[in-house]
């Protein structure tokens, strides 16, 4: 006990080191641990079937301060995710079980599986391709396509909100070939791992880089479409495009999407648009600027649904995206409601 003490310790104060653990840990003799603070934490495995072992533990708070004229909210939803993923056979197999604590599955007949987020095997076919057989992120948006811990905001754009933070139980395959990349599968269109009769759906998504070949400041300029078709409630379909672009300290996206129904955390029939516009900018290497326009209209057939909001946020990044602080402030003309909002989101991140 005093050594498992002492190594924590150790850790805490100097995150870069990497050494073997001693027989006597009941740890396999072929094992070391690879600890750095910035990148997922390691167990590597010598002369093994599984080559090595990554905890994850994530947390992820957002103090929320919603000012309006009539009443003000004040919340802090936060995500405490945990579990591990395993790699084997020379690194070329994955699989990854992990577990949203504090999801809400009162509304959820199998409250256990309702918990879990990425339940899957992934098969590194080479390189450039991979398929992935579970429970994952459906393949769909520019940032519905993203971890939510990849987000440059405390929260996603209208469009990911409605339409692509999802996943689902299928087969996806992912690959990449001169400046395309791409990511499809079938899956079915109900969400949480519950009763998978609901019907099946399609997620796809696809991007070119035009200059890729080229080295100036258009190389990592990206242009991509996609569509999310499936066979929940009456059937839905939505589709999208847009363009991102990524240069020395700048990034700038835009998206666009329509539904025909939607199925995002829960089948929507209503026919939906929004667009979103970010731009960010590193100040230097650890705080970042980030602004975004976003809009989204909930129901096109009916009047006053749209919903506008311009946010201005930073970022501080303390080790990368694994312990970050961010703060956003956004104003919200709803004219639906007939009441304009200010919003303080305070954002901590921590990946261990």
């Amino acid at each position: 006990m005093k050594k498992l003490i002492l190594i924590f310790l150790i850790l805490l104060l100097f995150p870069d080191v990497c050494f073997a653990i001693e027989e006597e840990i009941t740890l396999p003799k072929n094992a070391e641990f690879e600890l750095k603070f910035d990148e997922p934490k390691k167990v590597l495995f010598q002369k093994s079937y599984i080559n090595e072992f990554s905890p994850v533990l994530n947390f992820r708070g957002v103090y929320d301060a919603d000012i309006k004229e009539e009443r003000s909210n004040f919340t802090y939803p936060f995500i405490l995710e945990g579990g591990g993923e395993i790699k084997f056979d020379e690194s070329k197999n994955k699989i990854k079980i992990v577990s949203n604590f504090t999801r809400n599955v009162d509304d959820l007949d199998n409250k256990f599986l309702g918990k879990l987020s990425d339940v899957y095997f992934e098969r590194q076919i080479n390189n450039n391709h991979k398929i992935v057989i579970g429970n994952s992120r459906l393949p769909f948006g520019i940032e519905g396509s993203k971890s939510t811990y990849n987000l440059m905001f405390s929260k996603r754009a209208q469009i990911g909100d409605n339409f692509n933070d999802a996943r689902a139980l299928g087969v996806k395959y992912t690959g990449n070939y001169n400046g395309f990349s791409y990511c499809a599968g079938g899956f079915s269109s109900t969400r949480y791992l519950q009763d998978v009769t609901d019907g099946a759906e399609f997620a796809g998504w696809l991007s070119y880089k035009p200059f890729y070949e080229k080295n100036h400041i258009f190389k990592d300029l990206k242009i991509g479409a996609g569509t999310n078709v499936g066979a929940a409630g009456s059937g839905y379909s939505v589709f999208g495009s847009g363009l991102e672009w990524e240069y020395d300290k700048f990034l700038f996206n835009i998206e666009y999407a329509y539904a025909d129904g939607s199925n995002s955390s829960e089948y929507n029939p209503n026919k939906q648009e929004g667009f979103y516009s970010t731009f960010v900018y590193d100040l230097n290497e650890k705080l970042q600027l980030a602004l975004r326009y976003d809009i989204f209209d909930y129901n096109t057939k009916q009047p006053d649904t749209t919903v506008q909001k311009y946010t201005v946020g930073l970022n501080y990044y303390v080790f990368k995206q694994r312990f970050r602080f961010g703060l956003d402030y956004t104003y919200t003309l709803n004219p639906g409601l007939n009441n304009d909002s200010n919003s303080i989101n305070f954002l901590t991140q921590i990946m261990l």
